[in-house]
Formats: structure tokens, sequence, C-alpha cells
């Protein structure tokens, strides 16, 4: 790729992988990085490089990834879901939990973005533990509303049976499936002003 993209105006940043998993060999994932920064270098040498927290946002394990002379154009990218923390009754309490992470991450040497976050308290967005899956139980209610329709033209677009009780096939849970037509998305439990305060404190 940045044999391809290296060069390009808008190449800013690189980072080679996403998510890897939390339980991953991280010996061979710090590997992996070094090679791949090295491999970015030699490419554009002002392309930042980025490598993702494996969701263990820690200075003990990421600080001896390079040394510390050794840091020019290196980011730590994490990505802090607050949808899939424990259920919490008071805004408030995610805005504290988010600070925590934020803070925990203090003594991290390198830069820090959060690369990917959203403001949702719980896991109830249609399919979001994969297709036809859940792989989280709800915290709260979620809203079922109509399922779309398609955008295509009436002439060439297909839909499915609303009428059925459940659409298979689904994988560990049937918690995320259509039923009777009706999608889940997001519990009302918290107010639109709840929202901005989360919003305003992340």
């Amino acid at each position: 790729m940045m044999e391809r993209w290296g060069s390009h105006p808008a190449m800013y940043a690189f980072e080679p992988v996403n998510e890897p998993w939390w339980s991953s060999d991280l010996d061979v994932l710090k590997e992996y990085y070094r090679q791949a920064r090295t491999a970015i270098k030699a490419s554009n040498p002002d392309v930042l490089f980025v490598f993702h927290d494996a969701f263990q946002p820690y200075a003990d394990i990421w600080n001896d990834l390079f040394d510390d002379d050794d840091m020019e154009n290196v980011v730590m990218d994490n990505h802090s879901y607050m949808a899939w923390w424990e259920r919490k009754d008071y805004i408030g309490a995610y805005c504290d939990d988010y600070g925590g992470v934020i803070r925990n991450m203090a003594d991290i040497k390198y830069p820090i973005w959060v690369g990917e976050w959203s403001l949702a308290t719980d896991v109830c967005a249609f399919w979001l533990g994969g297709f036809n899956d859940s792989n989280t139980e709800y915290q709260f209610d979620c809203e079922w509303v109509d399922c779309p329709y398609s955008y295509m033209p009436e002439d060439t677009a297909a839909d499915f049976d609303r009428t059925a009780a459940t659409l298979g096939p689904w994988g560990e849970s049937d918690r995320a499936m259509v039923k009777y037509g009706q999608c889940a998305r997001d519990s009302t439990y918290f107010s639109d002003d709840d929202m901005k305060v989360l919003g305003d404190c992340t």
C-alpha cells in the first residue's frame, strides 16, 4: 500500500491493523508493528505510524514498543466505546468513567488518538454484534421500529416478509433478529439533553 499511496498528497497517517484482539500475543504484535513502521518510514518518513492498543491502553505494555529517542511520527490509537460498558443509570457516571479511561493513559509516552468512539450507551443498534447476531445482552430496553424499506426503485427493490415472527439464520442469540418487520434501535432511556451532556464531557 505504501508503494502505491505512500507519496500521495492525501496520505497523512497509516494504521496497519484495526483492533487486534485483546488476547493477541503481544510480543508478536509488537514485532509486527515495528516491521510495519520500518516499511512505512522507508516509503515516506513523514507519514505518521499509528498503532492500535489492542484494547490494553497501558503504559507498561506499550512504552517499550519504541525507544525514547525513536518515537517520531508514532501515535497510539484507542477506541473507547461506552456501548459495551456495564449499565449506568446516570449519564454523569459515563462521563466519570470516560474521563477515567483518558486519565489512565496519561503515562503513555506517545500522542494518543481516540480514533473510534460513539455516544451510544447501549448495544441496541441493529446488527451491531454481527449479521443477525447480538454478542452482548442489552443494558436497556431497546426501541423497536419498522425496519427501513429499500431505497432502490420499486421495480428493482426487494423486501422481506414483514409478517414473519423471525427471520433467520442467527448466531449465538436471536436478540438482533427482525421480528414482525421490526428492527431494534437505540434505547430511549436517556434524553436528548442527557446525550448533549455526554457529548460535552467526552
